[in-house]
């Protein structure tokens, strides 16, 4: 073997190696992005993950290069868009309510919490809710046991419901009550729902009213 060892051979075969290594790695540094022909790197090209966030520039994905269905609920963080990023704001502003109270004769407050919210200006904010009592009739003339509620905003009546049974053994009643909407604020306004309670007198003593619960769904 040393008779072939010349520096011939020596020569070659480190030329050889240089070819394989470092004349990549010289290659290498000299591609630059003009060396790349137009659409020569594509999706395969790319390894997963490859492509992250510092290596995307300012405003670089616009909304005509996402897919459809591409952002979802998963892809948005909690809080990350607020109402007021909204063409048309629709969210809940108060969520009031109330718990168990006699049912008496006589027209009474019904307490309430969380009953005081902003209304924004020219936003128009509806009253949704639902009352639950347990009540019984004491069978007399009117034929059944009647519970009304009066719903207010700043004092002024806006709606209300009713809750009855004709049954003379306690009944848990549920209905729907609520409030119609009025036009909006010129500026924001804080606003209090507060609810008043009375029946026809026709109800069992023990009568009840269980609890209720209202959404306050602005609009705009």
């Amino acid at each position: 073997m040393r008779s072939k060892l010349t520096y011939a051979n020596v020569a070659s075969t480190i030329a050889l190696f240089l070819a394989l290594t470092g004349g990549v790695v010289y290659a290498a540094s000299k591609i630059g992005t003009k060396d790349i022909q137009r659409q020569a790197v594509t999706e395969k090209k790319i390894a997963p993950g490859a492509v992250k966030n510092g290596k995307l520039a300012a405003g670089s994905v616009s909304t005509e290069k996402l897919a459809d269905a591409a952002v979802g609920n998963d892809q948005v963080k909690n809080d990350s868009i607020q109402p007021g990023k909204l063409s048309f704001p629709v969210f809940y502003v108060a969520t009031p309510a109330g718990g168990s109270q006699p049912v008496t004769s006589g027209q009474d407050p019904y307490p309430l919490s969380n009953g005081q919210w902003t209304q924004r200006k020219d936003a128009v904010n509806v009253v949704f809710g639902s009352g639950t009592a347990t009540l019984a009739y004491d069978g007399s003339g009117s034929g059944s046991c009647q519970v009304f509620f009066d719903i207010r905003v700043d004092g002024q009546q806006v709606g209300g419901g009713q809750l009855q049974t004709s049954s003379t053994t306690p009944e848990q009643v549920t209905q729907q009550i609520g409030a119609a909407p009025g036009a909006g604020p010129t500026q924001a306004t804080e606003r209090t729902l507060t609810v008043q309670v009375g029946s026809n007198g026709d109800c069992e003593a023990g009568s009840t009213i269980d609890s209720t619960r209202f959404q306050v769904l602005n609009f705009g």
